[in-house]
């Protein structure tokens, strides 16, 4: 499964769960399409804004371990 499957899997979920929630309107699919697709873009941000900040803390924690055996 290609990262473009997965993302389209995963807004088709959320545009699902969208139309559930408003009751199952007739007509709205592009409206719940749209919104599944703002929100899939919220969160891959977040997760992969996340990631970075992990691997930015870790590099800064190895390089603050190095000052560290500098100095003592």
């Amino acid at each position: 499964m290609t990262s473009d499957d997965k993302s389209l899997r995963e807004i088709r979920k959320i545009a699902y769960g969208l139309w559930m929630q408003d009751g199952q309107p007739d007509g709205r699919d592009r409206e719940h399409w749209e919104a599944a697709k703002e929100i899939w873009a919220f969160r891959s941000h977040d997760q992969t804004k996340a990631e970075s900040d992990t691997s930015e803390e870790r590099q800064q924690g190895a390089e603050m371990g190095n000052v560290r055996k500098d100095i003592g």
